[in-house]
């Protein structure tokens, strides 16, 4: 069986899970969601194509969401997705299905793994040690997860507080969102370097008299945060002396060639 992961990753917490279990199935391609999508069909009888993604509140982020709703996908094809979070009892694999069944599509496989939480906007990220530990705790659930896909094994959605995800979704991620970056400053510890521009998954941050602006089209995924070198960047006061996330077995080499303007 031919496999394709199309995966979003900010902090390169999907961006691990991608690799981990592309490296069990072998004959794996993977792909990021920011990249153009695909002009021909994907998949068909004896392909399989995945989708890993991280949980915007309670749901699917809107990059996710959009890829989703433009890939062609033939009959027949074993379709499985992860979805990793802080931590979260909701229903994003759910809405994905929703969007395949459209095409007459469903999940063969689907799982949630919890990873390190990086929304510090809302909440403090992990220590060191407590990255380590769920870390070591997602790697187990991964490799279990990755050689079900290989032996192509069935694990449908289980469908968690549908309307609640639904409703929490649509009002706290879409609300006000071409406003939501507004919030976002950078302090005098800014050099001007640039490399938020480069890790920015849709291209909204512009530089100019070498310090980024945003272009009111975010993501809301805080990679500009996570991965600024000199933490100068700030999400108004809330941001203020919480410890940065980013996953420690990916390189931001490999978040920049994640990421395109061609999909905008």
């Amino acid at each position: 069986m031919d496999f394709t992961i199309f995966y979003f990753s900010a902090t390169g917490n999907s961006l691990e899970i991608a690799r981990k279990i592309a490296k069990e199935l072998g004959d794996c391609s993977i792909k990021p969601m920011t990249a153009q999508v695909p002009g021909e069909p994907v998949g068909g009888p004896g392909e399989s194509v995945g989708f890993i993604f991280p949980v915007f509140y309670n749901g699917l982020p809107r990059l996710v969401k959009r890829f989703a709703e433009r890939l062609v996908i033939n009959p027949g094809t074993y379709c499985f997705a992860v979805a990793n979070s802080g931590g979260t009892r909701a229903n994003p694999l759910g809405m994905l299905e929703d969007i395949l069944f459209r095409k007459g599509i469903r999940l063969s496989y689907a799982e949630e793994v919890k990873m390190p939480g990086n929304y510090i906007v809302g909440h403090q990220a992990p220590s060191s040690e407590k990255v380590r530990q769920i870390l070591g705790d997602a790697n187990v659930k991964v490799d279990k997860a990755a050689r079900a896909i290989a032996g192509g094994e069935r694990k449908p959605v289980i469908r968690k507080a549908e309307l609640w995800s639904k409703i929490t979704n649509r009002s706290y991620l879409y609300k006000n969102i071409n406003k939501w970056d507004e919030a976002f400053l950078t302090t005098g510890k800014c050099t001007g370097c640039g490399l938020c521009t480069e890790v920015c998954p849709v291209c909204n941050i512009k530089m100019e008299d070498r310090r980024p602006v945003w272009q009111h089209n975010c993501e809301r995924c805080l990679a500009c945060i996570h991965w600024c070198p000199c933490e100068a960047i700030e999400y108004g006061k809330k941001t203020v002396r919480r410890r940065r996330y980013h996953n420690p077995n990916v390189k931001i080499a490999d978040i920049k060639r994640g990421c395109s303007c061609e999909n905008i």
